[in-house]
């Protein structure tokens, strides 16, 4: 039996999240083929595009007619207007997070992937790192009932993650999701979230989860600190389980990529979504929802 052709995929956009996840990920292996790139600055997708021989295309429509598949590395915004238009032309998302920058573009997204039947994956890189998925096997059957998680990082204040969207929504919208996604995946799920503070300087979150247990949160991207922290700390009647993020980050550098590809592979090929996709996403949407929604009351 011969082996499957590779999926061909369309990258949207070519900022530094397209270089340093999608390229790699997607290029120079049997799985996938990084067919094309399109977007806002035609140079930019060259530069990205023409050493790992993808075309550059002039529009979203043509990036649809050469690829199986489209992945996403734009703002929140774009994303919520485009990507439903690739559901409804028949291609699976690979999808950034947030899905979209308000609830109500989430929602028709995720009704656009579930009314084309297409396969959806939301990148939330930590999921896909062995030290994250090791801890999280841990965490089910740990017992705690109770979690401390933050998640500090001054990528908002300078350098090539400083964007407008960012600055503008902060921590909630950018931070949030990985955040609230480890803590449910570690705890159960949310049945309810408080929210204090800024999201554009710090903002706190307590989240009380459907078994019983309770979570703190601290988010902020405007910290100037050697590094970033994003450290998860579980604690129970056994004692206390941790997860250095960052750490695990820094010893697995690389792993996190092609677990993500042949997570994606896998799924399209069957024809079923990863426990991460579409709608995964629109419920983290709906607890940042809520949690901005508290912060804008006080």
């Amino acid at each position: 039996m011969s082996a499957p052709l590779p999926l061909r995929v369309g990258l949207v956009g070519a900022g530094p999240w397209a270089e340093k996840c999608y390229v790699p990920m997607l290029a120079g292996n049997p799985d996938t083929r990084l067919a094309a790139v399109w977007a806002r600055r035609d140079e930019a997708a060259r530069a990205i595009a023409e050493p790992v021989g993808a075309i550059v295309v002039a529009s979203f429509e043509a990036l649809l007619d050469a690829c199986d598949a489209v992945a996403f590395a734009v703002p929140p915004d774009v994303q919520g207007e485009l990507a439903p238009r690739a559901a409804r032309a028949g291609r699976h998302l690979l999808l950034d997070k947030p899905l979209a920058l308000d609830l109500d573009a989430a929602r028709r997204l995720a009704d656009a992937v579930g009314e084309a039947g297409v396969v959806s994956q939301l990148m939330l890189t930590q999921r896909f790192r062995p030290g994250v998925v090791e801890f999280l096997e841990r965490a089910r059957t740990f017992g705690a009932i109770g979690g401390r998680l933050a998640f500090l990082s001054g990528a908002f204040v300078e350098g090539r993650y400083a964007t407008a969207w960012r600055r503008e929504h902060g921590a909630l919208f950018d931070l949030g999701p990985h955040a609230l996604d480890l803590v449910e995946a570690s705890l159960g799920p949310i049945a309810d979230v408080r929210a204090a503070g800024d999201p554009r300087g710090w903002v706190s979150l307590v989240c009380v989860h459907e078994g019983g247990a309770v979570s703190d949160l601290s988010l902020s991207g405007v910290m100037r600190l050697p590094q970033s922290v994003f450290r998860l700390d579980l604690y129970g009647p056994n004692g206390a389980l941790e997860l250095d993020a960052v750490a695990v980050a820094r010893a697995e550098t690389e792993a996190g990529w092609p677990a993500a590809r042949r997570s994606f592979v896998d799924a399209v090929r069957a024809g079923v979504p990863p426990a991460i996709d579409v709608r995964h996403g629109l419920r983290l949407q709906m607890l940042i929802d809520q949690a901005t929604r508290a912060t804008r009351r006080r």
